[in-house]
């Protein structure tokens, strides 16, 4: 396995070749909440990220600490989810946003997705800006779930642009009655996959594009399946 050098020479090159090498889970723990105040949820942000058991093919992501080696350590942009509380006057509390450009770190992260919905909306289709949404998956894994972060997206997003296919969307969860993996649609309309958890990653590339990419599990986070350019 190369060392953390050419790891992110090879993912500015070819991210999807680099991200089919390595498999990485998130530690929702240590990234989505407020330090030291117990399940309260932090926002978009920036931050410096450890890879453990780096050179390995399974690779935890986890927040850094004082004493961790900045060997394999790296800045990132991180988007925690947000778990929705049902209440009427919190209608937003299942979603959480974030605006992608040429600023900062060209690596972006959200908590893992278990049931959730990732959702890209492209500028232009020059894709060097890109808003992002994760909808929490306590909306439910079925047809009112769907609705109610669909109604959110919408809200958060606006309507379906012109070019439909500069919004793009990935669910994960068992709603398919075919479980094969399906191509996203030409008209961006939402792609559901089999198993049970994702990993998804944002590149932003030598050409400055903003690409993502989505490492699908079964059911637990050492059944890896694939990598999906989304």
């Amino acid at each position: 396995m190369p060392d953390m050098e050419d790891f992110l020479e090879k993912l500015e090159d070819n991210a999807l070749t680099a991200l089919t090498e390595y498999n990485f889970v998130v530690d929702a723990h240590s990234l989505d909440y407020v330090e030291g105040q117990n399940e309260v949820h932090d926002e978009f942000k920036l931050v410096d990220v450890t890879l453990d058991s780096f050179g390995q093919k399974n690779i935890t992501i986890r927040a850094m600490t004082n004493g961790d080696s900045t060997r394999n350590a790296l800045r990132i942009w991180y988007l925690p989810w947000k778990r929705w509380d049902e209440n009427p006057q919190n209608a937003t509390s299942g979603l959480s946003k974030a605006v992608l450009d040429e600023k900062g770190p060209g690596i972006f992260l959200t908590s893992q997705l278990t049931g959730c919905r990732f959702s890209i909306q492209y500028d232009s289709g020059d894709m060097t800006k890109a808003t992002v949404l994760h909808l929490a998956g306590n909306f439910g894994e079925n047809a009112k779930g769907a609705k109610a972060r669909e109604s959110l997206e919408t809200d958060a997003l606006g309507p379906l642009p012109t070019e439909k296919t500069l919004r793009r969307r990935y669910s994960i969860g068992k709603y398919s009655k075919n479980p094969k993996f399906m191509p996203l649609p030409a008209e961006g309309v939402r792609t559901y996959y089999d198993g049970g958890m994702a990993t998804v990653l944002g590149v932003r590339g030598k050409d400055a594009k903003w690409r993502f990419f989505a490492q699908q599990y079964k059911n637990d986070e050492g059944a890896f399946l694939s990598t999906k350019e989304l």
